[in-house]
């Protein structure tokens, strides 16, 4: 049986979040809800200094029509397109051509990026991962030579480019952003401190490059065993199977992920179910 959620099933608890682009959303969730919220942004989002090859994708997404598909693995990336399209006076056009092609999102913030503009992702992913776009790619097949990739950060995706190549197609990634660690130093490691000293309760995972960030700061303080047993202590949310697989790969267990709709209310409700819980 599901646990009932209680009206402040956070009163008294203290929980780090370490969300940037929904900060406030998130913290408003869980404060309504009786939480102390321990807010650090261990990373940070911005444009691309690469803006030529941003351009330059722009401008063969725009007029190559060997491209018939394109892959949006994230609403950031495909909100950065248009932004950068925006500046040089191609976002007409961009809309006019997204409008035109096979649009596959993984998960469901591309497609409310996309619903900004009035349009639509043409499929979704079976799951929000890279293995499940791979799966709904080599399921339903490319309608071109060339498939479009909107990307995030630096990460290649080599699974996802292989999986393209595969099936007879070129891939054609873009990255429109980039992101930054730890933008407040001294409050990422005041963070680890607290975590240690057992002053958080819980503690919410939105991306996985944040897993990866919080203990690159507790080694560099020689403080990762310590911080890997208070958080064996603690309450563990993930946003989906992406950030749940990451941590599970470092060894930190996860109580609690959205089951099927990964925005930020699922994923609060089942941080209070799991607090319950316990």
């Amino acid at each position: 049986m599901m646990t009932k959620i209680q009206p402040q099933p956070f009163e008294g608890y203290r929980i780090a979040i370490l969300e940037t682009r929904q900060a406030t959303e998130l913290a408003g969730l869980l404060e309504r809800r009786g939480a102390v919220v321990e807010y650090c942004a261990l990373i940070g989002i911005k444009p691309t200094p690469d803006t030529d090859r941003v351009d330059r994708w722009l401008k063969r997404f725009i007029n190559d029509h060997a491209i018939n598909d394109l892959v949006i693995l994230t609403g950031e990336a495909i909100r950065r397109l248009h932004d950068r399209a925006q500046l040089i006076g191609m976002d007409t056009a961009l809309r006019d051509r997204l409008a035109a092609v096979n649009l596959l999102t993984r998960g469901p913030k591309p497609g409310r990026a996309l619903r900004q503009w009035g349009l639509s992702e043409t499929t979704r992913s079976d799951t929000p991962t890279t293995d499940g776009v791979i799966r709904t790619l080599t399921a339903q097949g490319v309608r071109s030579s060339a498939v479009g990739l909107a990307l995030y950060g630096t990460e290649p995706n080599l699974p996802l480019q292989n999986a393209i190549k595969a099936l007879g197609a070129e891939p054609v990634p873009v990255w429109p952003y980039v992101y930054t660690d730890h933008n407040d130093e001294y409050r990422a490691k005041a963070l680890v401190g607290r975590i240690i000293s057992g002053e958080v309760d819980a503690i919410i995972f939105s991306t996985k490059r944040q897993a990866d960030v919080l203990m690159q700061i507790s080694q560099a303080q020689g403080a990762e065993q310590s911080l890997r047993d208070a958080l064996a202590a603690m309450t563990v949310g993930a946003m989906g199977p992406v950030v749940e697989n990451k941590l599970r790969s470092l060894a930190i267990h996860v109580d609690a992920a959205p089951a099927g709709r990964y925005f930020m209310r699922p994923l609060t409700d089942a941080l209070a179910r799991a607090m319950a819980a316990q």
